[in-house]
């Protein structure tokens, strides 16, 4: 079953020119998964530049590109409202993904290989579903707007040179992170929670985030290490990442990128959360409990919640990691996402809320992810970050402090309802850590409430939606980052006789062993005369 889950995954994620989007090919109730760009080095065989393919890229653009960057190139479409980062303006030299030095405009290659790729953490969507002429037209037509693209003809390229991943490279690199002061942007442990970056966002309003580098599969322009070392070499024009070719040998690149590389992860998502049969007396209740380390996490992708108003077109959460533990009694869920700031104000508080139809579905229909609809009902366990007033606006404390968790009903956005004091039975308490947070809700397996809650049963596929907010990005009520359906399953436990079978069967595959041994030293076959 959990096989044919996995082939009935849905495209979820930012696509096309609305960035975050859903893509539901079936029915509502489809499941998702995240669609990735993935950065193409390949280039084919150049188009020559000519007045015709300027003339035909203009047609390209004028289909397929304008309504995000503007008619006249200016980042200024109707659609770029929506979208943060904003997109390109083409008239001035913003572009990131580059060959060639700081300030330098890319080459024709670096522009094809972007249309190709997409940029992942963008609205800029792969183009790779139009022919390569096309993509070749339209990079010359987009030219057109930047008068520099004429001065610098035959941009310069940096040349790349090679230097083997070693454990002595890895340790210079994490050296050399420290001697250039990456971390006051991209934080002490490389989620993007430098100091710069929380004073960008938090005292400045200032559109600039400095990139995760634990999450590999969010990198502009590529995750290899050759794609970090052209990044760390060239620098992201019109943003603080400057460029480091001046400040540091070609060698010490090359070690730095392999600590880059090395702190990056893949994104371990899977349909289905395991949850482990806890043998101890009782769940782990603290974040930081040492029993979690025994439980399977998952990674879910998560994008703006974009199908009611409010609307959130600019998530700043792109994914959560889900763990879960059980016992007799209990089910516990750990639930982890990173957020660079913990700013908290009177409105906007981080928050996360754990979503699960009110009974375990008979069919594959289920209630809609977005909260429910009036055929299907859903239990949501919200847990909010400094609910009680007189917490400071950031925290970074060892200590985990209990937050809220209340327990709801609804049947669709405008359709939500808190659940009577004597039914709240979740609680919650979380810890904000270097950058991360780290909740853990539990709740009985069984209520008395059986119509509001959801009943947990042992090797059921229950379905889980996540929603996540974050203070620092004004996110409240509807604005928010989203999933939608995935499953959780409480594995059933392994009955003892199991083991004893086992034993069994291993002392008697050795006692017949031992027999048939014995009686060859006692009875040797005799040799056949010559």
């Amino acid at each position: 079953m959990i096989k044919a889950l996995k082939k009935g995954l849905i495209g979820f994620g930012l696509i096309g020119v609305w960035g975050s989007a859903f893509l539901v090919y079936e029915d509502a109730h489809a499941q998702a998964s995240h669609l990735f760009r993935t950065y193409k080095h390949e280039v084919p065989q150049k188009l020559p530049e000519t007045p015709e393919a300027v003339s035909e890229g203009k047609k390209v653009y004028e289909k397929r590109c304008w309504y995000c960057h503007g008619i006249e190139g200016r980042g200024d479409g109707p659609a770029a409202i929506t979208m943060f980062p904003k997109p390109r303006n083409f008239t001035r030299n913003e572009y990131k993904v580059r060959s060639t030095p700081f300030g330098s405009v890319p080459t024709d290659e670096d522009l094809f290989r972007i249309i190709t790729s997409g940029i992942e953490g963008t609205a800029m969507p792969f183009w790779s579903t139009i022919s390569e002429a096309e993509r070749w037209q339209v990079l010359y037509y987009v030219k057109t707007f930047n008068e520099q693209f004429k001065k610098e003809a035959t941009p310069k390229v940096i040349p790349i040179s090679v230097v083997a991943p070693t454990p002595e490279s890895v340790k210079r690199g994490e050296e050399l992170f420290r001697e250039m002061k990456c971390f006051e942007c991209h934080g002490d442990d490389a989620r993007g929670n430098g100091p710069l970056t929380v004073a960008l966002q938090t005292e400045w309003n200032m559109p600039y985030r400095a990139r995760d580098l634990t999450k590999g599969w969010n990198f502009k322009g590529g995750n290899r290490a050759e794609d970090i070392y052209r990044t760390v070499s060239t620098g992201f024009n019109e943003t603080p990442m400057g460029s480091y070719l001046e400040k540091l040998s070609d060698e010490d690149r090359w070690h730095l990128a392999h600590f880059v590389k090395s702190v990056a992860k893949d994104m371990a998502s899977d349909v289905v959360v395991k949850v482990k049969l806890h043998e101890g007396d009782q769940l782990p209740s603290e974040p930081l409990d040492e029993n979690w380390s025994k439980a399977s996490p998952v990674e879910i992708p998560l994008a703006g919640q974009i199908i009611a108003s409010p609307r959130h077109w600019t998530p700043s959460i792109d994914a959560i990691m889900v763990s879960a533990l059980y016992n007799n009694d209990e089910i516990a869920f750990l639930v982890e996402w990173d957020d660079s700031t913990n700013k908290q104000e009177e409105i906007f508080r981080d928050a996360v809320s754990l979503q699960f139809p009110t009974k375990i579905p008979e069919s594959l229909k289920k209630p809609y992810f977005a909260m429910g609809d009036s055929s299907g009902a859903v239990n949501l366990w919200n847990w909010k970050a400094h609910w009680q007033e007189g917490f400071g606006q950031i925290m970074e404390a060892p200590e985990a402090e209990p937050g809220m968790v209340i327990e709801m009903n609804a049947k669709g956005f405008k359709n939500v309802t808190t659940q009577p004091p004597e039914s709240q039975n979740v609680t919650g308490r979380g810890i904000y850590k270097n950058g991360r947070w780290k909740v853990v809700v539990k709740r009985t397996l069984k209520t008395e409430d059986v119509k509001g809650d959801i009943q947990f049963e042992i090797g059921k596929l229950i379905p889980v939606a996540f929603a996540v907010w974050d203070g620092s990005n004004s996110d409240v009520a509807g604005q928010k980052s989203i999933s939608t359906w995935y499953y959780v399953m409480l594995e059933k436990p392994v009955p003892r006789t199991v083991f004893a079978y086992v034993l069994v069967a291993i002392v008697m595959g050795a006692s017949v062993e031992m027999w048939f041994i014995a009686r060859l030293r006692r009875f040797p076959p005799k040799l056949e005369e010559q």
